[in-house]
């Protein structure tokens, strides 16, 4: 194990820029259980970090509709990571599986799971749509969530896009009259308002109208956001101080999906929030699955439904180059050349991508999990383009450890966002289990032990030096180190 290395520049840019916006957050979060697990693991190994089941969270038959909770995890969901309190967030259900749009987390300092509100009783719509009883202003119905959630660590809310949405499969609604209705979303939550015993919406809304409310949820109601997240990746970041979102979307009416960027300028006034084309969709496939975003070097990689027939391999990544943002800038086809021993495939019957992916800004890869206990890592090319040469490298076979040792080949409907980078844990984290809900962590090599988080005093002297280390980072690559 690897515990004191000397991080290279670039390295050091990401952590600062990473400590300056998670600062709070990071002091906040008591993650040391956790650190001390990963600290006696072995590099490129797996650990189960979850003390109690997913299903012991879930609301009495008295305050919920349905019963089959245990189709949130497995129903093409993804989580993502409370960097302010160090929690994972959940929520999912969606299109055919599950009505409930309550929120839940796991907590990392007690290791255990917790309900962070309870489900909305809902409506039926017009058009065959279920929206929250009190309202799509209030509360989203659930949805299919794939790699569409985000934490965002400037605002301090959990973004959902949309997906699959109960019970129609499309996306968002609101009504617009008796008998008409167009499209809504996406949603803000609010972790500082969880409660176990109030409803996400207004009091009266819950399945018991008895129950309280939360008003956890805001509805940005964002006309430029208007399109379908079904199969849908994101990633979120910070630029100049503001929550940044990439993602990729779709026509209402098509399936192409182009990229796109969210910055959210005001946490209390969407109308101020923007949304730009930075990248378009261009023959071929698309990014669905799973995506990552390196900031620095502003590159956008998914997951990709493969061609088995294009020569002279499968597609499996796509890649979009920021740094070129704007409605014509497409997407590149990425086939990696295999470094070492594996054969990559995509785990699929129907052709889309199952597995997980996300950005290591440590080791400067985009690493993919399949859904048991194999990892593999894609590097980009040195050059800053998404054209060049990627290599993919297994870091880990699942099949070399012993039984339990590793999460089990059980993703069902796929890993998609059940896979994060932890940048407080320098590991990554992943979920499964349909009642379990199992919460594991994977300790990359080369982990580097997270230190003290300076006092907010310094913060000055972090801003100082970023200008000097992003300049010597840019001569670094210009230089190809």
């Amino acid at each position: 194990m690897i515990h004191n290395r000397k991080l290279p520049c670039r390295t050091m840019l990401s952590g600062l820029i990473g400590l300056m916006f998670s600062g709070a957050a990071f002091a906040a979060a008591d993650l040391s259980n956790l650190v001390s697990i990963l600290d006696n693991m072995d590099g490129g190994s797996w650990s189960k970090v979850s003390l109690n089941s997913f299903s012991s969270a879930w609301p009495d038959a008295a305050d919920r509709e349905m019963s089959n909770q245990q189709s949130i995890i497995p129903a093409w969901s993804g989580f993502t990571w409370d960097s302010n309190r160090g929690d994972l967030l959940l929520f999912g259900g969606g299109h055919a599986n599950y009505s409930g749009n309550e929120v839940y987390r796991w907590d990392g300092t007690t290791q255990m799971w917790e309900r962070a509100s309870l489900p909305s009783k809902t409506v039926l719509t017009p058009g065959g749509n279920y929206n929250a009883i009190d309202g799509a202003m209030n509360a989203p119905s659930s949805a299919h969530t794939y790699d569409n959630t985000n934490y965002l660590a400037v605002a301090d809310r959990m973004l959902v896009l949309g997906g699959a949405a109960y019970n129609s499969g499309g996306s968002f609604t609101i009504p617009t009259s008796d008998t008409t209705f167009r499209v809504t979303g996406p949603y803000m939550w609010d972790p500082s308002k969880a409660d176990a015993n109030l409803v996400g919406g207004t009091t009266g809304s819950g399945v018991d109208p008895a129950t309280l409310g939360g008003n956890m949820w805001q509805n940005r109601d964002i006309v430029d956001m208007r399109k379908s997240f079904v199969d849908g990746t994101s990633a979120a970041t910070v630029e100049n101080g503001k929550d940044v979102v990439y993602f990729t979307a779709a026509p209402l009416s098509g399936t192409n999906s182009s990229l796109f960027r969210l910055t959210v300028n005001d946490v209390n006034d969407p109308s101020k929030d923007t949304v730009e084309q930075v990248g378009a969709w261009f023959g071929g496939t698309y990014a669905w699955g799973a995506a990552g975003y390196d900031p620095v070097s502003k590159r956008y990689v998914g997951l990709s439904g493969p061609i088995p027939s294009w020569e002279p391999a499968p597609i499996y990544f796509e890649a979009w180059d920021v740094k070129n943002a704007g409605p014509l800038n497409i997407n590149q086809a990425v086939i990696p050349q295999i470094v070492g021993d594996g054969t990559f495939e995509l785990n699929s019957a129907v052709g889309s991508a199952l597995y997980g992916l996300d950005w290591d800004p440590i080791r400067e890869r985009f690493v993919i999990w399949t859904g048991d206990g194999t990892v593999w890592a894609l590097k980009a090319p040195t050059d800053g383009s998404v054209d060049g040469d990627w290599t993919l490298t297994r870091w880990t076979d699942g099949n070399a450890f012993a039984d339990g040792a590793v999460p089990p080949d059980a993703i069902q409907n796929g890993v998609l966002g059940k896979w994060k980078y932890i940048a407080q844990l320098d590991a990554f984290m992943a979920l499964e289990g349909a009642t379990a809900g199992n919460v594991w962590l994977y300790k990359p090599e080369g982990w580097v032990n997270p230190v003290p988080v300076p006092e907010p005093s310094t913060y000055a002297m972090l801003l100082g030096g970023l200008g000097l280390l992003a300049a010597v980072a840019r001569r670094r690559r210009s230089q190809g180190a």
